[in-house]
């Protein structure tokens, strides 16, 4: 446990520090970002830029355009795998079964149900983390949840730390906020936690399924190679371009939001290769981009079934996103979706410290 600690202590701590050093710097109260409990408020932002749109979303499908491109071809080279097909276990069959009878719940109104409607969404989600596991059984045999459980387990603890990090970075930003009963900090901060749990065990139970497939294993190898990300001084520009950045968030949540998703990621990223650490990213120096693509698209698709199951749900969030906020799949405006892309990254990285590196007899 104690490698876990040490590969992320220092990049948490810069990534809390840094918004809050900025908006030290710009003479602003910390009183409203360390409420307790720290539940997002709606907040009001710049309106809805046409120019910014079509801008944004040219430049993101620019970037995600020769990755479809590799993935085509590669679908097409490697055909269909002719492999064996393994019972699908019985745990399976009861979590779809829960799955199905959850989603009805989170989506209907029964009066019987009422006590509980606003706590749908960890069952749900722990039903979809098994289904996904079990087809992963029947793909190959073995899934993240059987062949490392305790490691497993403790993805789910971790999940939650993890994502009360974004819920920090967004007390400076005010992107998305909750529409939930009137809880105690105390109960608040409990409900929140579990639900923040399922996260990383759910991205990592569809990234174990999309590699059941060979276009996920191997479609992506031979293609961009990174090397010049791996020197010294770039990684040490990259980390203080990314520090800087977050400090200038705090002052300008506005203008640079969408860092909430990419700085992060290149700090844990930057960090970890200056201290001598491998990291999933360290494979496209070689050109091997089947970890990261298979981890970004795992978090595309939760993504997309954290936004469906959440638009009908009782207690929901919502999104208020400054200059692009127009077009909407679901509550989410369609150009957030590009922020799963690294958020998926970001995913992989602690998921490859939980299930890789931690073993049970360290202390």
């Amino acid at each position: 446990m104690k490698v876990f600690i040490k590969a992320l202590a220092i990049p948490v701590i810069l990534i809390l520090a840094m918004p809050v050093a900025g908006t030290v710097f710009h003479g602003k109260s910390l009183a409203p970002y360390l409420h307790f409990p720290p539940r997002p408020l709606y907040e009001p932002h710049a309106p809805f830029s046409p120019g910014l749109f079509i801008l944004v979303l040219v430049l993101g499908l620019s970037f995600i355009f020769p990755f479809i491109i590799k993935g085509f071809r590669s679908g097409h080279g490697l055909g269909r795998e002719q492999g064996i097909r393994f019972p699908f276990p019985w745990w399976g069959k009861g979590a779809g079964v829960g799955l199905a009878a959850f989603w009805i719940l989170a989506w209907t109104r029964f009066s019987w149900f009422a006590p509980l409607q606003d706590h749908t969404f960890f069952p749900l989600w722990l039903m979809f983390i098994l289904l996904v596991n079990a087809l992963t059984i029947q793909a190959k045999g073995a899934c993240p949840m059987t062949q490392k459980p305790k490691p497993f387990v403790l993805l789910f603890f971790v999940s939650a730390l993890f994502w009360w990090i974004f819920e920090f970075l967004n007390r400076f930003v005010s992107n998305w906020y909750y529409t939930v009963p009137d809880y105690t900090p105390l109960n608040y901060c409990l409900l929140a936690t579990l639900s923040f749990s399922t996260v990383l065990p759910a991205v990592a139970s569809v990234q174990a399924l999309l590699t059941t497939r060979p276009l996920f294993r191997k479609g992506f190898s031979n293609f961009l190679r990174t090397g010049f990300t791996s020197s010294k001084p770039f990684t040490l520009g990259a980390l203080v371009l990314s520090c800087a950045s977050l400090f200038f968030m705090g002052i300008h949540p506005d203008t640079l939001f969408f860092l909430v998703w990419i700085a992060p990621f290149v700090i844990i990223v930057s960090a970890r290769t200056l201290a001598g650490n491998p990291t999933l990213l360290g494979e496209t120096t070689r050109g091997e981009w089947n970890q990261v693509v298979s981890h970004a698209l795992s978090a595309l698709v939760c993504g997309f079934f954290w936004e469906m199951w959440n638009y009908n749900s009782l207690a929901k969030w919502h999104y208020s996103i400054p200059f692009v906020h127009g077009v909407e799949i679901f509550e989410m405006p369609v150009l957030g979706y590009f922020g799963y892309l690294p958020f998926g990254i970001e995913c992989a990285l602690i998921i490859e410290l939980v299930l890789n590196q931690w073993k049970p007899d360290e202390n």
